[in-house]
């Protein structure tokens, strides 16, 4: 699985975040009714597999949360877009959802976690409580990244939003600094399913690429749509 794990201070000057909804959970967090616990996965879904959906409701499961939202940016950071086209990623997700009430699917214009929230805070009711879904890798990133002023950096975005941290290849050992102690309490591990620890969208498009079997890395109407589309057929994509 992907993410936009990377996390710098919005930069004013850009055009304002903007998030569409290509789909709305059934069994969500309704505009104009309560705030609730939203769950966030960025990433780039180039495809989406079953790791995605398996993180979205043990996440929900472990963290209470109401609804899961899986955003996909339009500017992705430090990455660049290839293989399937951004159409096609939101149609692969939006087959990949259609039994998950839960789940939500977004465009947003931005990908980084602050603007993401600046988005989110359009859309859902006041008091919402932002959650992003990461690995572990991812948010070792967010803490150790080089901002200009780490205090700050850190206070805005423990301030915005939490994070719920899957083991990947480890659990998150949070350093002893005072700084990074002081956003312990935002910070929580979930368990991963072992069963998905080596799927990853990476994994989907070198199997397709190869000729091997892939049903069991994606859901079934993704799988169809892939062979369908003759995507990650080469070496580019």
């Amino acid at each position: 699985m992907t993410n936009s794990s990377t996390v710098n201070p919005p930069d004013k000057s850009r055009t304002s975040p903007i998030l569409d909804f290509t789909v709305r959970a059934v069994h969500g967090i309704s505009p104009g009714t309560r705030a609730g616990r939203l769950g966030i996965i960025g990433g780039s879904y180039n495809p989406i597999t079953r790791a995605h959906l398996v993180l979205s409701e043990s996440a929900r499961d472990q963290a209470k949360l109401h609804e899961v939202l899986l955003v996909l940016s339009k500017t992705p950071p430090h990455k660049v877009i290839f293989g399937a086209s951004l159409p096609q990623r939101l149609e692969m997700m939006r087959l990949a959802v259609e039994e998950y009430p839960f789940i939500s699917i977004g465009l947003c214009s931005h990908g980084l976690f602050l603007d993401i929230c600046s988005a989110l805070k359009q859309v859902y009711p006041a008091g919402t409580e932002f959650f992003f879904i990461t690995g572990r890798d991812a948010a070792e990133r967010i803490l150790s990244w080089p901002y200009h002023d780490p205090a700050a950096a850190l206070e805005q975005m423990f301030s915005s939003f939490q994070l719920l941290v899957f083991p990947r290849q480890g659990p998150l050992v949070l350093p002893q600094e005072q700084l990074l102690q002081r956003c312990a309490e935002r910070i929580h591990q979930l368990r991963t399913p072992a069963a998905i620890s080596h799927i990853s969208s990476s994994l989907v498009r070198q199997y397709v690429r190869e000729g091997k079997p892939f049903r069991h890395l994606v859901p079934e109407k993704v799988h169809d749509y892939i062979i369908a589309h003759q995507l990650y057929r080469n070496a580019n994509e």
